[in-house]
């Protein structure tokens, strides 16, 4: 595991090698640069407001961050995750599937 630091934001970049460090970020994609702790908005309301409607989904988030749906054929693990203080947690897996979690909801969905 190692920290990326993106808009004032600490992602934690989830990895079992250092030396996959490089594979995996381009495995997990981009950090999305729509996330930042300058904004007034939420994390949701900053992600809806870069791409737009976005389609929720259903599906269990565990507390580690592992992603329990019907529409992946087995449990996903994040890739990225991030914590922001009063804003909740981000989580991020492969196929651009996203979790918002925070005290009074979580929200999942895919992102294009």
């Amino acid at each position: 595991m190692f920290i990326h630091h993106v808009n004032g934001i600490d992602w934690l970049v989830i990895t079992a090698f250092e030396e996959l460090k490089t594979m995996f970020i381009e495995d997990a994609g981009a950090i999305p640069s729509c996330f930042s702790t300058d904004s007034e908005l939420n994390l949701i309301d900053q992600a809806k407001r870069t791409y737009g409607l976005l389609p929720t989904l259903s599906g269990e988030i565990t507390d580690t961050g592992t992603f329990q749906s019907q529409y992946t054929e087995e449990d996903l693990n994040p890739q990225l995750a991030c914590l922001v203080e009063g804003r909740g947690r981000v989580f991020i897996y492969n196929g651009g599937f996203v979790a918002f979690v925070d005290d009074d909801q979580t929200f999942i969905t895919q992102m294009g």
